[in-house]
């Protein structure tokens, strides 16, 4: 049976003499154009591909996964599994002003789970959501009470981590679209497993509920983040900070066309350092670039740090995105059309694409309650200008 998702990923090295690329390896059915040169077991339980490619080397994987569902993973945890999910790490670090707010927001509530939906709703009502962040890491995030997803992760991390609650950062992204990466948690419970929490899309559906209103993303009431997700997701790798193998090797020189980004209001030159030997996060790659780059050459594009990605959701559902795809903006541009030219058969174009574009956005079951509304609104218009075309006819 053919799985929900398909991933298309490729990275090719066009700058460089050599560049070493890690990311993790899907379980099965992959095809792949180049073999890693290594695999290593991480303590996530995923599988850590090494790679080596030479000026103009391509890799492209193509393969199939089912929608993200935490509920399939293991429900226990040994004492390495457990110690591995509560570390201090750079990103989410565990200190005192951590462990002081995070035993301030959680006073009183005495389960992990009441504990985590405490912090959950701190970090929705208290930060704001911004991209991109001027420094990334729970500290600098903690400061600011802005960043993106991945801000909002690490400090979720950290104040659940300070209190005994293993919880890691997931990398992935949505199941429809190019490049559109996404963060978010999972907390362990006793007798329940990996449990799904995502604090940035919780903040936005509670301060801006509409910004995904023509997305291929479903969305829900803010407080269902905690424990469930919209089943339209992916994963690259299973937490941030995973150790790189081989070791990673700083470069010395830090070549200048590389701007750096900042990790705790700390300048990092991704792709020429590590995180004490650890990819600050893979999505879906982290990579290593060998030698001084040349500005006059060319210049670095975000494909040349962590590679090119599109997703695509199979069977009807692929199908009533591509058709929804097709018809929205062709109707908006007709209907605009309209108002300048008085033809009701412009008119009865742009409603017949707009009822089919709703109708789709309702069997895909992305904001259902609106698009029914609208729906309904469109069907009677279009009856309107059937009616007026008839007259016209007559």
């Amino acid at each position: 049976m053919k799985k929900s998702i398909n991933i298309d990923y490729w990275y090719e090295n066009t700058l460089f003499d050599k560049v070493e690329l890690w990311m993790m390896l899907p379980k099965e059915g992959m095809n792949q154009s180049v073999k890693p040169k290594q695999v290593h077991r991480v303590p996530t339980e995923e599988s850590l591909g090494y790679f080596i490619l030479h000026k103009n080397d391509k890799i492209h994987l193509n393969f199939d996964v089912d929608w993200y569902n935490p509920k399939s993973y293991e429900v226990y945890l040994n004492n390495e599994e457990e110690k591995y999910y509560l570390r201090n790490t750079i990103l989410s670090p565990i200190n005192a002003e951590i462990t002081a707010l995070a035993m301030e927001i959680t006073k009183g509530k005495n389960t992990k789970k009441d504990q985590a939906r405490d912090i959950f709703e701190y970090i929705v009502n208290n930060f704001k959501y911004k991209y991109p962040p001027r420094s990334r890491g729970a500290l600098s995030f903690l400061k600011a009470k802005e960043g993106d997803c991945g801000e909002f992760s690490f400090l979720f991390s950290s104040l659940c981590r300070s209190i005994g609650i293993p919880t890691r950062t997931i990398f992935g992204g949505w199941s429809n679209g190019k490049m559109n990466g996404h963060a978010w948690n999972e907390i362990f419970l006793e007798d329940i497993g990996w449990f799904s929490v995502d604090t940035s899309m919780a903040n936005i559906q509670k301060n801006n509920r509409f910004s995904f209103l023509i997305s291929n993303i479903r969305t829900m009431h803010w407080k269902k983040y905690f424990g469930q997700t919209e089943g339209q997701r992916i994963i690259f790798s299973k937490d941030a900070e995973i150790k790189l193998s081989p070791s990673y090797i700083n470069c010395v020189e830090k070549s200048i066309i590389i701007k750096p980004l900042y990790i705790n209001n700390t300048p990092f030159y991704w792709g020429q350092e590590s995180l004490n030997g650890c990819a600050p996060y893979l999505q879906p790659a982290y990579v290593k670039f060998d030698g001084i780059f040349d500005p006059s050459s060319a210049t670095i594009k975000t494909f040349n740090l962590i590679g090119n990605w599109k997703t695509k959701e199979n069977g009807i559902r692929g199908i009533l995105s591509s058709i929804k795809a097709m018809l929205i903006m062709p109707s908006l541009i007709v209907m605009v059309i309209s108002l300048f030219w008085d033809i009701l058969l412009l008119e009865l174009i742009y409603k017949l694409g707009l009822i089919s574009g709703f109708l789709c956005f309702i069997l895909r079951k992305e904001r259902t309650v609106v698009f029914s509304i609208l729906l309904f609104l469109m069907i009677l218009s279009i009856l309107s200008t059937i009616s007026q075309l008839s007259a016209c006819s007559l």
